[in-house]
This record gives C-alpha cells, structure tokens and sequence, in this order.
C-alpha cells in the first residue's frame, strides 16, 4: 500500500480503479484513518484553469455531486483530485445491460435526470460548467452487490468533472467532446458560448436516450452524426409522453445551418449558435420546474415494450 498526502489530508491507496482513464490513472483507497473510502485521479495533461476549478468544486456540496474532498498539483507536476468513492451502478452500465435495462421503468429515469439537474445548479451557481453529461457519469448509489433496478434514482450523484471549464470561458484552448451528447457549441469548438445550457442539452439527450432505448440521432460514421447533431432537430417517437418531449426538445434546441458550417463567415456561424442556445432553457431550476410536471404525468411503457424498441 502507498501512501500520499495531499493539501486536506493523507491518503491509503489500496487499489486500481480499472485501466488507465483518460486523462490519467485512478486509484481507489481510504483515508488515513481508515472511515472513508475514496477514489484519487492523478490527471497528467490539464489546463491551467483546472487546478482552481477543482479547488472550488472542494466547495460544492450537495447530495447529488460527488463530493471532492482534496486537490494538489504534486511534485511530479500531475493534478491529483481526490473525491468521496461511490458505490454503485451508472447509467450507461444500466443502459447497456439489458437483463438490468427491461426491468428499469422510464419513470426512474425522469427521477433521474431531476437529481442530476439539482446537481448542476448547484455546480453552475459555482461558476463552473460540467462539459461530459452523459449516463456513463451518472451513478445511482447503492451497497455491493445490491440490485440497481430496487434502488432509489433520485439519490443519482453526477461524477466525473475533470472536462469542466470556468463560465464564462474565454479560453480558446481545443476541448474534447462526447459524441451523441454533446451540443453544436462544444462540438464547433466556441468555448465562450459553452453555458448552463450546455449541460442541459447534454442532459436531454442522455434521457432520451435512456428512456427511448436510443439516441435522437445515431450513425456509425463519426462525420454524419456530428452533422445529425449539428442540424437535426430532435423528433418525437410515438411512444414518447407529449410533456416530456416538450421538455427534452426545449433543452435540446437548435437553430438550423443553412449550409455547412465551414461554408459560413464566422460570425454567421456564431449567431446560429447563439440563437439555439436562446431557444434552450437557461438554467437547471427552468428545466426542473417543468421535468416535475413530467413526472407527475408520465405513465412508464410495459417492460415486453423495451424488447420491441421502434
């Protein structure tokens, strides 16, 4: 067992956590005395906003975001964020097994989603803009070896914020995006335009997704789902309640290209993107207000209905 010790306290690493992620290795461990499990990332590659942004998320504290409990840049020039290790299942776990998946009703989902929105107005009331909402760093808490489909969605703890920048950001640093999830600001590269609603587009599309058995819009060429998700707006399936397609499109607005970006002054390029970020909701509580009246309406599909997906 190693043992580091950071700006709050010291650390037992006791495990890997999985391989090498993406932006460095993870680690499980405990702190020194023992009573807390955590999980302790050591970031190699980072901007320089970063450090001050993982200092600030130290403050955050809200039930439904992964507490961060220490930062430090140590003195091998890495960024290493240590956070409160949760036990659990995430979405996209949920998502992909589909034994799990058919037994999961839609409603948990919205039950979902309403918790992961309390998470980000907490973080952007911070200041700070998550940048990877999807259901891959959504997890709903439970003990080892407990069922995921008995557990209680609402208890979702959003997770994984080593891609968040500043709001505003002004930084013309190349930041990554998540296909499929991501909306036409990140995916064009206008960081000063990435905003709370950012995050709520990306949400939108994670329920979709997760209630509907598939995204709004998919393909396997890389090239024409960035070009899906640049211009086509998302459409109701038939099976999807009219209020929460309301809600879901509104977060997930658009303005049309009317022709390829590149094939556009930059400016052009800019005010289509300002347009559809003004069509989307601006804040985790708008959007809140109205997935709660979602909730009280939507009736879940029967679990033979998940089998035979449209």
């Amino acid at each position: 067992m190693e043992q580091i010790i950071g700006t709050r306290g010291t650390y037992i690493i006791t495990g890997k956590q999985g391989g090498k992620g993406k932006f460095g290795g993870i680690w499980t461990g405990t702190t020194a005395d023992g009573e807390q499990r955590v999980s302790v990332k050591r970031i190699e590659k980072y901007g320089d906003a970063l450090p001050t942004l993982m200092q600030q998320l130290v403050g955050v504290v809200q039930p439904n975001v992964a507490p961060t409990i220490d930062t430090w840049i140590g003195t091998d020039g890495c960024l290493y964020v240590v956070r409160k290790y949760i036990v659990g299942t995430d979405l996209k776990t949920v998502f992909t097994n589909k034994a799990i998946y058919r037994k999961v009703d839609e409603m948990k989902f919205v039950e979902a989603g309403l918790a992961v929105l309390d998470a980000l107005e907490a973080v952007h009331n911070a200041g700070i803009i998550h940048r990877d909402v999807k259901p891959s760093n959504i997890i709903i808490p439970h003990a080892d070896n407990a069922d995921v489909t008995l557990q209680d969605f609402s208890k979702a703890v959003l997770i994984d914020f080593e891609q968040c920048s500043a709001y505003p950001n002004n930084s013309d640093v190349r930041s990554s995006f998540a296909l499929i999830f991501s909306p036409p600001e990140m995916l064009l590269k206008r960081n000063k335009l990435v905003c709370p609603a950012s995050d709520l587009f990306a949400l939108s599309i994670s329920l979709f997704q997760l209630i509907m058995g598939k995204a709004p819009y998919t393909d396997c060429n890389p090239e024409i789902l960035v070009n899906l998700q640049l211009t086509y707006p998302m459409k109701q399936p038939a099976r999807m309640d009219d209020k929460l397609f309301a809600v879901l499109s509104k977060a997930a607005a658009k303005a049309s290209f009317p022709k390829p970006p590149r094939q556009l002054a930059p400016d052009v390029v800019e005010q289509i993107l300002q347009d559809g970020i003004s069509m989307r909701y601006q804040s985790a509580a708008q959007m809140r207000t109205d997935l709660q009246q979602v909730s009280q309406t939507f009736k879940p599909v029967s679990w033979l209905s998940k089998i035979f997906r449209e």
